[in-house]
């Protein structure tokens, strides 16, 4: 596992200027980025390697030679298609067919090599064309002529994306009450303060002049 990448590198990566390898060298400052396969080929040469391994870094040295070098996919207009729906055509009805079904537009795609940008169209422009509607009454189909607007983006650019901040959702008063401690301490301290007096003496007031407990006792019974 490497270090963490330094936050300086991620900004040279998003200039706009590294488009290429040779880009990338000159702008981390380094003399070439195959240094792994010219080591390898160093290590394919030695006398004393494992046969097996070697025949393995030999045909490792053939795929990388054979392979292409990997081109940056760059900001820019590239055509994609763009489904044309029945609701671009009649909203209030869907008894019908639409042709072409889709067709070729302009959008902004590509990488900023930085995580906090996006490519995004700078410039737009709509255009129409005509597509058929095909209906069908009787089971015979009625062509109808139908104007569609189109978006091709113009220019694009890589521009910052901009995140809200995170809300800090705060508890309700009943949630409050219901976490605080100290909430919970109070009413449980108030309640512990709280005595009352027994219950035969707040019942039986009437008969506080009687002294002996046994004749009391005879008089609650009967």
């Amino acid at each position: 596992q490497g270090d963490p990448i330094p936050e300086d590198i991620y900004e040279i990566l998003g200039g706009g200027s590294v488009r290429s390898i040779s880009d990338l060298q000159r702008a981390l400052r380094i003399d070439s980025v195959e240094r792994d396969s010219s080591s390898l080929n160093l290590n394919a040469t030695q006398p004393d390697q494992n046969p097996v391994a070697l025949s393995r870094e030999r045909r490792s040295l053939d795929a990388l030679a054979a392979a292409e070098t990997a081109v940056l996919a760059e900001c820019k207009t590239r055509e994609v298609v763009f489904e044309i729906s029945r609701n671009m055509v009649d909203s209030t009805n869907a008894n019908f067919v639409v042709w072409p079904p889709c067709v070729e537009v302009q959008r902004c795609s590509g990488c900023c090599n930085n995580r906090n940008v996006q490519c995004r169209p700078t410039q737009i422009r709509v255009r129409h064309v005509q597509v058929k509607k095909i209906e069908f009454v009787q089971r015979k189909p009625k062509f109808k002529n139908v104007i569609v607007p189109l978006e091709d983006h113009v220019q694009c650019r890589c521009e910052a994306v901009f995140r809200p901040p995170p809300r800090n959702i705060r508890p309700g008063p009943r949630e409050q009450r219901r976490l605080s401690p100290a909430f919970t301490t109070a009413a449980v301290s108030q309640r512990r303060r709280v005595r009352r007096p027994p219950a035969q003496k707040r019942k039986h007031k009437k008969y506080k002049h009687v002294n002996d407990k046994k004749v009391l006792k005879e008089i609650l019974i009967a």
